[in-house]
């Protein structure tokens, strides 16, 4: 497919990079509670300022009236004390949860668990109210009279008290959904949506024609070194493209946002050579972002490989878990058939005056198909529920295609899967209800196609 892309300048290099970086914050637990920490100080110093300038001695204070300053710094610190040891349930129920999700389902698992905006609220909810107490707590003198005790700070500080209770309460119901085994393939499908509802819409099949490159271009082309290793996590590739208009070159990129690469891997090409290799090196690098760990920023197998290996831990032998696995099949049969609506990135990209400016690795829908679909049918290719279980997917998945390439994809997953069954499953019955599931798998193919 070619395509032709208007860039703008550094505006979406910018952008990636700030996509990439938001999505280390937003799963990071640290986020809302700094936020809410910084609240807790401020609404305390507020109030008490409040008290003191305002309030002092008010006659309509004598329904939250807590006697003198040392009957108020009793239940402040009676309440600080309640709230710490909450908090430190809290903590601790956080760090067995994220072990035992680790142990289940995988440690990158784990920023699903992290990015869980109920649980940062809670642990913000905590960390605001200890602040809040020790600061109101430190303000009320133990000899003041009851004329000088801020009481509206204390009723605030009660209240923030009883709302951690209910927080806490929250925190164990929300917990105890988190660990089940549904809620964490839903919440891992919705960044797989997430990806999907990215791409733009497909108003009709089309068929992409194949980028022709120069004949000379593996000889002549120069081969850059990347500049740094890691994970790549978007591409600015609008940019890249305005870049080899402005040099009227071609560029090649042999990755793609979610591959790891080394410093010094030759894998981008600009052809003809630039005059000066380095600096070209290094205006490039400014339109790759890359980092420690893969993000979903462009990366559209990042999700899928998630949900996958749900399913592969669950089939394993200590686990053997299919239920899960088939559950996850399902979320994977429904992105999927979604995503057959979606224009997915083009490999080859013009510039403004139709010259072809730039070639890229891009994820089709057969490698996004070959992502949910190969690693389990090998874990679970002696299971003969796991197998029928796909091949049903892939029929259903057929009413939704509108390529052959979608078509082609599927059906290859189709024939492997019954070809695991054959070479795997010991029982007649069993392969031969493997077998009524593929035909039913190419049925459904072949009369989308009609």
């Amino acid at each position: 497919m070619v395509l032709l892309i208007r860039s703008g300048g550094m505006g979406g290099a910018i952008t990636n990079w700030v996509r990439a970086s938001w999505d280390a914050i937003r799963t990071s637990l640290w986020l809302i509670p700094g936020v809410m920490f910084l609240i807790g100080a401020s609404l305390a110093l507020f109030l008490l300022r409040l008290d003191e300038q305002y309030f002092a001695g008010a006659s309509w204070q004598t329904w939250i009236a807590t006697g003198d300053g040392e009957d108020a710094r009793n239940l402040l610190s009676t309440l600080l004390g309640a709230v710490i040891a909450m908090a430190s349930i809290v903590f601790s129920v956080t760090v067995v949860s994220l072990s035992l999700a680790a142990n289940a389902y995988g440690s990158r698992l784990i920023r699903t668990f992290r990015s869980n905006r109920r649980t940062q609220l809670v642990l913000g909810m905590f960390m605001m109210t200890i602040v809040y107490l020790l600061l109101a707590l430190r303000a009320v003198r133990g000899g003041a009279g009851p004329a000088e005790v801020p009481d509206l700070a204390v009723a605030v500080g009660s209240a923030l008290a009883l709302i951690c209770v209910l927080a806490l309460l929250a925190f164990i119901q929300g917990v105890a959904t988190l660990l089940v085994a549904d809620e964490v393939i839903r919440r891992v499908r919705r960044e797989f949506d997430s990806a999907i509802d990215a791409l733009p819409a497909a108003d009709r099949p089309t068929q992409a024609p194949a980028a022709e490159l120069p004949g000379d271009f593996e000889e002549r082309a120069a081969r850059i070194r990347l500049p740094r290793e890691g994970y790549v996590q978007a591409v600015a590739y609008a940019e890249i493209v305005s870049w080899a208009e402005k040099h009227d070159v071609l560029v090649r990129l042999d990755f793609r946002p979610g591959d790891f690469v080394v410093e010094g891997d030759r894998k981008l090409l600009i052809y003809p050579p630039p005059a000066d290799p380095a600096r070209a090196r290094r205006e490039l690098d400014r339109f790759i972002v890359s980092g420690q760990q893969r993000t979903p920023t462009q990366d559209l197998e990042f999700a899928i490989r998630h949900l996958v290996e749900v399913a592969v831990r669950a089939l394993s032998p200590g686990i053997n878990d299919p239920f899960t696995a088939m559950a996850v099949i399902d979320r994977l049969r429904g992105g999927l058939a979604r995503l057959c609506a979606r224009q997915l990135p083009a490999k080859a990209i013009e510039g403004g005056l139709g010259k072809l400016r730039l070639i890229r690795d891009a994820t089709s829908y057969g490698g996004a198909v070959d992502a949910a679909f190969d690693q389990i049918r090998q874990a679970g290719a002696a299971k003969p529920s796991i197998l029928i279980h796909m091949l049903r997917a892939i029929g259903a998945i057929a009413e939704h295609t509108r390529t052959d390439e979608q078509r082609s994809a599927l059906a290859k997953h189709a024939d492997m899967a019954f070809a695991a069954a054959v070479r795997e499953v010991r029982d007649a019955s069993d392969r031969h209800d493997v077998e009524q599931a593929l035909r039913s798998a190419m049925r459904a193919l072949q009369n989308s196609s009609g």
